[in-house]
């Protein structure tokens, strides 16, 4: 008798079990994805990645391929012992329209994943392009920033470059 009543309370709350079952976990997936995206909006945290000698689009541009470029003699002298100078170039079309960017940052993709700002106030790099998009260039341009690394870093080495109005969404180009 105790298993016919245990079975028809199972059958009588069936579909309660059920929607428990589902609503649950739907639950904690909707209240964990709003509290990720509310913490993650304002920062880069999802990579749009362009790789090595490619070109991309991102925000409506068209961005690459990546250069290393030259470092000039004065930055090569302002460097300090143990580290070294990484120019790194990125053209841009943004195809008729403005496009807002800030100072890229080197980072390892591999290995320790050091990050580095820009060395403009360390090095007399004599850039003759901007170091950030032009707040008014319709016209295509090349960005250049030059870097100090440590001697010991090796790579392989990315670019992360954000546009305000795209985060949480950022650029990595991966240099050659």
């Amino acid at each position: 008798m105790g298993d016919t009543v245990s079975a028809r309370w199972w059958r009588r709350n069936a579909a309660a079990l059920v929607a428990v079952a589902v609503l649950l976990p739907t639950t904690a997936a909707v209240i964990g994805a709003g509290e990720w995206w509310g913490a993650n909006q304002g920062r880069p945290s999802i990579p749009t990645t362009i790789e090595a000698r490619e070109t991309g689009d991102f925000a409506g541009a068209t961005w690459g391929p990546v250069r290393i470029g030259t470092p000039s003699a004065d930055a090569l002298a302002d460097a300090p012992e143990g580290t070294r100078v990484i120019v790194v170039e990125v053209p841009v079309d943004p195809h008729g329209t403005t496009v807002s960017c800030g100072i890229p940052l080197l980072r390892e993709t591999g290995g320790a994943q050091r990050r580095w700002n820009d060395a403009l106030t360390d090095l007399d790099a004599g850039s003759r392009n901007p170091s950030q998009c032009p707040s008014d260039a319709t016209a295509p341009f090349t960005i250049e920033v030059p870097y100090l690394v440590p001697s010991d870093a090796v790579g392989p080495f990315g670019l992360e470059l954000t546009l305000g109005d795209q985060l949480p969404r950022y650029l990595l180009l991966r240099l050659p």
